[in-house]
């Protein structure tokens, strides 16, 4: 059967019609899943970057076992220094401030074999710990390590080299000590008691 013109217009204008129907739900459809699948991703729990801890330095200042011969122990530093002007022989000794008590030695050593005794007045061994890892400045936080040398090497006092990891006044408060004794032990009880004065930072524990 043979189209008139204007039939096959009308067939020609359906289809294209049709076709654009089709192709405006295909692209629609196309669209909404797409969007649907932006949806469904935004919503799935994301893993956030772990961020590795920031590292801080802890104060690295040491902790040194000493050992004192103690005399006596007072509640205020004027009592300490009356008894110690009261015995002859302590005039080389020292008073040591901790927690608010003033103790009062003799001598400190770095091993417990070489501390010494008095008969009068009697001392008696007191165990104690040096610690300064509170102190913000290092030479005093590695103090304590300076203070218990076995070897003694820090203890010249006699050379103008300087040893920079000990506080600036080191040679010279050591060179004043040595005009108290030239006992090691007593120079070493004379450089803590000054560094303790001065120092909150520095701490003493008891064993």
């Amino acid at each position: 059967m043979k189209l008139s013109n204007n039939g096959l217009k009308k067939h020609v204008m359906r289809a294209v019609v049709i076709g654009g129907v089709v192709g405006l739900f295909g692209v629609l459809a196309f669209l909404g899943l797409l969007q649907l699948g932006l949806k469904l991703t935004d919503d799935e729990p994301r893993t956030e970057e772990k961020t590795k801890p920031v590292t801080t330095t802890e104060d690295t200042g040491s902790a040194a076992r000493l050992y004192a011969s103690q005399a006596g122990v007072f509640s205020n530093l004027e009592s300490a220094n009356v008894f110690l002007a009261s015995q002859p022989s302590l005039k080389e000794s020292a008073v040591v401030e901790s927690d608010g008590k003033f103790y009062v030695w003799s001598s400190v050593t770095a091993e417990e074999g070489e501390l010494k005794f008095l008969e009068d007045p009697k001392t008696f061994k007191k165990e104690f710990t040096l610690a300064g890892k509170g102190c913000s400045e290092a030479t005093l936080a590695e103090l304590p390590t300076a203070l218990s040398d076995k070897k003694a090497s820090k203890f010249n006092f006699k050379g103008t080299k300087k040893d920079m990891t000990l506080p600036t006044d080191w040679q010279s408060i050591g060179a004043a000590a040595s005009t108290i004794s030239s006992d090691e032990s007593i120079v070493r009880l004379h450089i803590l008691a000054h560094y303790k004065t001065k120092n909150d930072c520095l701490k003493i524990n008891f064993e």
